[in-house]
């Protein structure tokens, strides 16, 4: 049910580009997340030269009893064929084992159990990395598939479509300038706060040395009490100081993340219309370049009565020769045309259409 759900989800219709550019954007970044497809391919490919190798290692041994087993490799064996003739030499291998007396024949018994190992361990490697491909490769082309799919459901887009896009890029390019421009002429100098501290500093200082003076019996209770006024009045400004300096410290940190979001939506809103700009002239494109060869084509009449004049020319003059009517066509630049490659190279127009 899921499954379905989503199919059904993926087959609607877009009638908005960004919509349709976010979703193609999503299934773009779930076919990133399809990873490891070449990290299990060699796993596998390791597997299989493991088992070729104890295949081919069986066939040559000594110790393998005549007739018993052989193998001819065709080179072009798939890992499903591998593994079942790896099963085959394993079987081979497990009645040599139970019908050998290993201290008749130690070197046949070692011979046999240890290329048995060796397959069980390699068929082993080689069914877990063919599933695990398997399942990443359906995985990958479900998703491929999905944004196939998508690429087919982007919505109409027309010349007025296309000038309302252009306009969303603009405004986003307005926006992060001027979020840009205050986040860059906001005062970052820290020298008012630097002032305020040692103006703070400087005034308890001269309060602690008018305090300790007056405990000495050495300075006024005025003296003492106007060095108090200063060093309030310092500590207050360096505490507005330092409170304007967190609000505009705040301000900025705001005003980046406003300019991040700004950026991210100007990115955003420009794709789109890059994509869509592509899609719409791409289409002209073609029509276009299917128009001038069907036009090009069509000049066949022209030729034909070009080679009329020249044979009543040719009558009126019968020494002249005036030739045959021929126009060759070079088109070095199209793109969509389904004889383009033809057609770069070029073709010649005659009175009897394209000249084969």
């Amino acid at each position: 049910m899921a499954t379905t759900a989503k199919t059904k989800s993926s087959a609607r219709t877009f009638t908005s580009w960004t919509d349709w550019f976010d979703a193609v954007a999503a299934k773009q970044g779930e076919l990133a997340e399809v990873t490891g497809i070449g990290q299990v391919q060699e796993k596998l490919d390791r597997a299989r030269n493991g088992l070729e190798y104890a295949i081919r290692a069986a066939n040559s041994n000594p110790a393998m009893p005549m007739r018993a087993y052989h193998y001819h490799f065709q080179n072009d064996e798939t890992p499903e064929e591998l593994a079942t003739e790896a099963k085959s030499l394993a079987d081979v291998l497990s009645r040599i084992i139970r019908a050998n007396d290993r201290h008749a024949s130690p070197e046949r018994d070692a011979f046999a159990r240890e290329t048995l190992d060796a397959i069980h361990r390699h068929r082993a490697a080689l069914d877990e990395a063919s599933a695990e491909l398997e399942r990443l490769t359906s995985q990958r082309d479900a998703v491929l598939a999905e944004l196939e799919a998508l690429e087919g459901q982007a919505p109409k887009a027309s010349a007025a479509s296309l000038g309302d896009m252009q306009k969303q890029v603009e405004a986003a390019e307005v926006e992060r300038d001027r979020i840009a421009a205050v986040l860059e002429n906001m005062d970052g100098d820290s020298g008012p706060l630097n002032l305020a501290e040692e103006s703070e500093q400087a005034a308890r200082e001269r309060l602690e040395e008018a305090e300790a003076l007056a405990a000495l019996g050495e300075a006024a209770s005025e003296d003492v009490k106007a060095a108090r006024s200063a060093a309030s009045k310092a500590a207050d400004a360096l505490a507005k100081e330092q409170a304007e300096c967190r609000q505009m410290a705040n301000a900025r940190r705001g005003l980046e993340r406003k300019l991040e979001s700004a950026e991210q939506t100007l990115s955003t809103v420009r794709a789109v219309y890059r994509t869509a700009l592509d899609r719409v002239r791409q289409a002209d494109l073609a029509a276009r370049e299917a128009a001038l060869v069907a036009k090009v084509e069509d000049l066949s009449e022209d030729l034909a009565d070009l080679n009329r004049i020249y044979a009543d020319l040719e009558e009126a003059t019968p020494n002249a020769s005036y030739g045959t009517a021929r126009l060759e066509v070079k088109m070095p630049y199209l793109h969509h045309h389904p004889r383009r490659d033809e057609i770069r190279h070029g073709f010649i127009i005659t009175a009897y259409g394209v000249e084969e």
